[in-house]
């Protein structure tokens, strides 16, 4: 059983290792920091969330690279321990009613009723990973700034599913029943889905009697698919099997993302649609993981060095409902930036749906001259849920 825990958090982790993985937010480590925002109250280089914001920069500023990784995963530290003293008392049991001893009986009843309510308690439990990396190239410009990046994101999870039958295999063991561990049925789902995109991102500004300066973007991109669906019970899972081919499918889509930014004042307004293109890849369980598309409204306050930004799912987003629950964020985040050389971030996310608990973010962020930039980020909820993130920058 511990087996099948590590497997479905490892494959949440192990596409990176060997392909280019994006994801907002997972990757933005300024987003991450502030609870997510930045639709409104970003700049060029903040293109990843809203591609309308290549038309935001300074006079000086001519080109950026940025280079970012994160993860979020829900490793339900309880389960673990469960899972730990699961794989003791099996043994242990397996060993007592095959020794033929008598004077163990006892001791292997209470190892029975330990088994059974672990099983019970594991039963649905669901850990869950996000993950991903991006690599961007942004030339600002009012009149057509326009951008490169290179990006993936991955969602992976596992189910254990308790399967009421092991217990009577338990009881004709105590009868006097040869018993097999690997003759157990309860087992686990491992699901994933991981997305990598190709974007040419696109921005002009304009000016409205009635909406002042604003501007508009657009990011088309390729996106190819890989899905994965892989089922075991303890006798049979093999974590080689994980990255077999024979569990998994790939799909290769065109896709494309549209963003709206304006200003009025100290005030910023954002709106954007990303992934308007639903997309569905069959697993190889025959069955449709599907994205979704998604719309983001923002608002944000700037002056001086301090940003307050509110960003809201203006739709609930059922991106991946095969093994993800719908989710609809809204998102909190605060910064103060020391003359351009150092920030503070704090951030909030909570979910309309109540499908997810609410997540708190903390964030700094380094840059020496407003040239080379450091963000570092680190998320924290409930249910040992942890997030971090770290993204590099330069700017010419």
């Amino acid at each position: 059983m511990k087996r099948f825990y590590l497997g479905a958090v490892s494959l949440a982790l192990l596409p990176l290792l060997s392909t280019p993985a994006n994801a907002v937010p997972f990757a933005d480590a300024r987003a991450g920091g502030m609870g997510g925002v930045g639709v409104a109250s970003g700049d060029y280089t903040r293109a990843s969330q809203n591609p309308a914001l290549l038309t935001r920069f300074k006079d000086s500023e001519d080109f950026y690279f940025q280079l970012g990784a994160g993860v979020l995963a829900r490793d339900y530290e309880d389960t673990i321990d469960d899972i730990d003293a699961l794989q003791d008392n099996l043994d242990a049991f397996e060993a007592l009613v095959n020794s033929g001893d008598p004077n163990g009986l006892p001791e292997a009843e209470r190892l029975k009723d330990d088994i059974v309510g672990q099983l019970e308690d594991l039963n649905q439990a669901k850990p869950e990973a996000n993950a991903g990396v991006l690599l961007g190239f942004f030339v600002p410009s009012k009149t057509l700034g326009f951008g490169l990046s290179l990006n993936g994101y991955l969602v992976g999870n596992g189910l254990i599913n308790y399967i009421e039958e092991d217990e009577q295999l338990l009881d004709d063991a105590l009868a006097g029943a040869p018993f097999d561990q690997d003759a157990i049925q309860s087992n686990a789902d491992v699901q994933a889905v991981g997305i990598t995109e190709v974007a040419l991102s696109f921005a002009r500004e304009f000016q409205s009697p009635w909406l002042g300066q604003f501007s508009v973007g657009v990011s088309p991109k390729v996106q190819r698919f890989d899905t994965y669906y892989y089922n075991a019970n303890v006798s049979n899972f093999d974590e080689d099997d994980i990255t077999s081919d024979d569990n998994l499918n790939d799909q290769t889509e065109f896709n494309f993302d549209v963003g709206f930014q304006g200003s009025y004042g100290p005030w910023q307004y954002g709106l954007v649609g990303r992934n308007l293109i639903s997309q569905s890849v069959r697993n190889t369980n025959n069955q449709d993981v599907e994205l979704k598309p998604t719309v983001i409204g923002a608002v944000a306050y700037q002056q001086g060095g301090f940003t307050a930004a509110l960003d809201l799912d203006l739709i609930k987003d059922e991106s991946f409902a095969l093994f993800t629950d719908p989710r609809q964020w809204a998102r909190l985040g605060l910064e103060y930036d020391f003359a351009g050389h150092a920030q503070l971030r704090a951030g909030y996310r909570h979910d309309l749906e109540g499908n997810y608990e609410d997540v708190l973010s903390l964030g700094l962020g380094i840059s020496p001259g407003d040239v080379f930039t450091l963000d570092l980020a680190g998320q924290f909820g409930s249910d040992d849920e942890r997030g971090a993130m770290a993204q590099l920058g330069f700017k010419f």
